[in-house]
């Protein structure tokens, strides 16, 4: 009798168990169809900031082509905020596509444009300065003194010659880099990035630039 009893106690709380473990997996079936689920198995989870795409305008991000129309262009280039280590030509690299990518993309080809854009460019690279060769670090002032010559400029060909002399200046400072330690080219990557950036300012302004 006791045998018995034991038996029935013993099979009434393995159909108790079983019981539990279906209803388990009927909710969580449930909730995966709900939505509710927190596993994804072989899907995408919650979206994620993307990259530093072409078609942002938040910091550190270079417009793209369909800035214009988005209304990215109305709050001037977008420069990336640097780390104060690294190497400063990368820092320079990242600053001046960021630049050229403003001009290319936003039709900034006037002397007030382009003299707004070199002055915020000339403000990003100052932060760079200290850590480019000494021949380089005065990068940031012909920048700026470029920018206030193309903004006070009578015609576009004066402004262009301001242009050009920064040019002319910047190339002059790689050479003597390259002079002094030829074995090391990256040490000149600052001001040829640089000196390319102003480059794309001058075409804009040619092409297309008015006061």
């Amino acid at each position: 009798m006791r045998a018995t009893t034991l038996a029935n106690f013993a099979k009434f709380w393995m159909a108790t168990l079983v019981l539990a473990v279906v209803l388990a997996a009927s909710g969580a079936a449930m909730a995966g169809e709900n939505g509710e689920g927190h596993a994804n198995v072989g899907g995408a989870g919650p979206s994620a900031p993307g990259p530093a795409g072409s078609t942002s305008s938040g910091p550190g991000f270079a417009v793209g082509p369909d800035a214009a129309s988005s209304g990215a262009c109305d709050v001037g280039p977008s420069l990336p905020s640097l780390p104060t280590f690294g190497e400063a030509g990368d820092d320079v690299k990242a600053l001046s596509r960021a630049t050229e990518s403003y001009i290319r993309n936003c039709g900034c080809a006037t002397q007030a444009c382009i003299a707004d854009a070199l002055d915020t460019y000339a403000a990003a690279l100052a932060q760079v300065a200290p850590r480019l060769p000494p021949q380089l670090q005065d990068e940031a002032n012909v920048v700026a003194q470029a920018a206030r010559r193309v903004r006070a400029a009578r015609t576009k060909t004066e402004a262009l010659h301001a242009l050009h002399d920064a040019i002319a200046i910047i190339h002059k400072d790689v050479e003597l880099v390259r002079a002094e330690d030829p074995d090391h080219p990256r040490l000149t990557r600052g001001g040829d990035f640089v000196a390319e950036t102003l480059n794309v300012a001058s075409l804009a302004l040619e092409k297309g630039g008015g006061l």
